[in-house]
């Protein structure tokens, strides 16, 4: 009975959380790139795993993209969003990132940058793309705005959510 329970919690959690995600990636719409998606999965990251944050980010862009529309970029946001959170992972393992909340601010910003990397990247191997370079350059002023939506976010939603997922797990 208690694995039953200890799943029910789990899979509520994933739907909370990408309900999170899903409705503020829809409400940012009119600012370009600016949503706390990057963040919140960061945040997962951290402080639950990797695994959990990984599907956080697939269930969070095939909901999403369900609203928003899907095409040949949904697997290259996919596949983005799989290289940030492997990113963490890795950063978590090998250098102080659990320790400074300053660095995370950092690499969540970065994660802007390197998730518009690696979405350019994917349409261009898949052929949407006309060529990756300039493809890439051309939407880079979109990958600093969510580079600094991500430096806004982090720090808000890892207080907020280390506290909530704190009091949501208590009673296990």
């Amino acid at each position: 009975m208690q694995k039953e329970r200890l799943l029910i919690k789990r899979i509520t959690l994933f739907g909370i959380l990408t309900a999170l995600c899903t409705v503020t990636r829809l409400i940012s719409l009119p600012v370009p790139n600016v949503q706390p998606v990057t963040a919140v999965i960061m945040v997962v990251a951290l402080l639950l795993n990797i695994g959990d944050a990984m599907i956080l980010a697939v269930l969070t862009m095939i909901i999403s993209n369900i609203f928003l529309g899907f095409g040949i970029w949904t697997l290259p946001q996919i596949v983005s969003y799989a290289i940030c959170v492997l990113t963490i992972g890795a950063l978590k393992k090998w250098t102080p990132l659990v320790r400074s909340s300053k660095y995370q601010i950092l690499v969540c910003g970065g994660l802007g940058f390197e998730y518009g990397f690696f979405v350019s990247l994917g349409l261009a191997i898949l052929g949407s793309a006309p060529a990756f370079w300039p493809y890439w350059l051309s939407g880079l002023l979109f990958d600093t705005y969510h580079a600094i939506g991500n430096l806004v976010f982090y720090p808000l939603l890892y207080w907020l959510l280390s506290r909530l997922l704190a009091k949501y797990f208590q009673n296990q």
